[in-house]
């Protein structure tokens, strides 16, 4: 009788518990979906990123960091965090932790990092800087692919539970195919505006980026520059080479001009054939004419390869300027072009401009 009695009071406790926890289960899982519709409706990938680690640290309110670190030519950089107390944190790349992390393409959970006989925690940045005593970390993964790691670090020892590891892998989850999505829409606009050989806008991408150009110079009035380029004896070097060594020639322009004028603001296009244009902002006459000197010097001391011979090559410009030549922005091209066809004339391998 007795015996049944008891058996029947720890099968009403076991039942307890179980109720006792239903409702926290239940807010996370309602928490879960409701970031997840957050999630669905993020197009960029710097949205993305900062919803993670926000919603983490929603999520555990008992973390002192929040971490993301993503991969980048296979070192793991420290993107995002979130400090719930004043810290800086002084190391920027991934731990023995984060690469056994991208190793295996698992979650892990370390109750104890004085008791931890997997890696040697006590040498990481995160024990000796941080005090760190528990984390949950898992890789953004999808399939055998990973773009990162999250992780969640507390000074405490046994925060965190397996629950909660799996419930940030179910948000790492689900921000991955959301990052997935992102990435792919942004490649397949990068198609619509790029050339695929060179890398650089065509043509509508960078009239439109001049229309808007022309409004803002409107009102700051920071002046414009218009460099426009042609590669010099290009259907010869076709003909004669063929043009797999054309292409060659024109990735490699491509790669001077990027070089030289990648600034922020500045558009850079390949008009079409060997014919490329680049729009320079908020820079003098002089400026620009350094730069365009620049290209026509690289150009001519670079050679390309092929079988064992080294073809060389050259590029005549034409540079306009707004308003120093009193030429309006809708006009900037049509000059350009004009003066690109003026040193074609006076030789080839120059640059011409109006007050030579």
């Amino acid at each position: 009788m007795d015996e049944g009695v008891n058996l029947l009071s720890r099968d009403i406790e076991e039942k307890k518990k179980i109720l006792d926890i239903i409702p926290a289960k239940c807010e996370k899982i309602s928490f879960l979906f409701n970031a997840s519709e957050k999630l669905i409706g993020l197009g960029e990938p710097e949205e993305v990123f900062d919803y993670l680690v926000n919603t983490s640290s929603e999520l555990f309110p008992q973390a002192d960091n929040i971490l993301l670190l993503l991969l980048e030519r296979d070192t793991l950089r420290l993107t995002r965090s979130v400090k719930h107390k004043n810290l800086v944190i002084k190391d920027k790349y991934g731990d023995i932790i984060d690469k056994w992390i991208l190793r295996n393409n698992q979650s892990l959970l370390i109750e104890d990092f004085t008791q931890e006989y997997r890696f040697d925690c006590k040498k990481t940045a995160a024990f000796k800087e941080r005090q760190i005593q528990s984390l949950i970390s898992s890789p953004l993964s999808i399939g055998e692919r990973i773009m990162g790691v999250m992780r969640v670090e507390s000074k405490a020892s046994r925060i965190f539970s397996l629950d909660d590891s799996r419930l940030l892998r179910s948000i790492c989850d689900l921000g991955v195919v959301v990052l997935e999505r992102a990435n792919l829409m942004r490649r397949m606009e990068e198609l619509a505006i790029k050339d695929p050989l060179t890398g650089l806008f065509l043509r509508d991408h960078f009239f439109s980026r001049l229309n808007n150009e022309a409004k803002r110079d409107a009102i700051k009035q920071t002046g414009l520059g218009m460099i426009m380029l042609d590669i010099d004896d290009f259907k010869k070097i076709n003909d004669t080479y063929g043009h797999v060594v054309g292409d060659i020639v024109l990735r490699r322009i491509a790669k001077i001009l990027k070089e030289t004028l990648g600034e922020a603001g500045n558009c850079i296009c390949r008009f079409g054939g060997e014919e490329f244009v680049a729009m320079v902002v908020e820079a003098n006459k002089e400026k620009i004419l350094t730069m365009a000197e620049a290209i026509r010097k690289n150009a001519q001391d670079t050679a390309v390869s092929f079988r064992r011979k080294d073809v060389c090559f050259t590029v005549s410009l034409g540079v306009a300027f707004h308003p120093d030549d009193g030429i309006e922005i809708s006009n900037l091209v049509d000059e350009a072009d004009r003066l690109l066809y003026k040193a074609k004339r006076e030789g080839k391998n120059r640059i011409c401009y109006i007050g030579q």
